[in-house]
């Protein structure tokens, strides 16, 4: 029988359910605020099959593709490298210093993606990590990191200060 959440908890329309592993068919762009940030899927990195531009497009995902002009490949899960991971928030915070937008995708445009984005963010600009990933949910509601990747975030965070 269902039952009311607790005062301040999520209601049924505050989740975001996907079938494991699904992918939408179409581009996904969703712009992080006013900056020239950008999330996506990997359709997202189709120049082809949407009417964006970007100067800069990070690929996190095993294959670069057609836009991609920074290809950091993580496993959306555990057995990423730190090397690997640091170097990817290492590209996307360079990358939103210089003048241009960026684009950085996975290839559903949900946790990698949303990973990178909301580290980059919060070392930027010296908040907490889940401050920063609010303001990637707020673009893209069904962003959310794989445990895993949520650890190399606060690690590389406090490594970072």
């Amino acid at each position: 029988m269902p039952t009311n959440p607790p005062s301040g908890g999520s209601s049924e329309s505050d989740l975001h359910v996907r079938p494991f592993g699904y992918v939408e068919p179409h581009p996904v762009v969703r712009r992080i605020g006013d900056e020239a940030l950008f999330l996506g899927n990997k359709h997202a990195a189709d120049p082809e099959a949407h009417d964006h531009a970007f100067d800069f497009v990070v690929s996190a995902t095993e294959n670069s593709y057609s836009a991609t002009t920074h290809h950091r490949p993580l496993v959306d899960g555990p057995g990423n490298d730190w090397q690997d991971f640091e170097s990817a928030v290492e590209t996307v915070r360079r990358l939103r210093r210089e003048s241009g937008s960026v684009l950085v995708h996975c290839t559903a445009g949900i946790s990698r993606s949303s990973t990178l984005l909301a580290t980059a963010l919060a070392a930027e600009s010296d908040t907490r990590f889940s401050d920063a990933l609010a303001r990637v949910q707020q673009a893209r509601p069904h962003a959310i990191p794989h445990p895993a990747l949520h650890e190399l975030a606060v690690t590389y965070l406090a490594a970072n200060p």
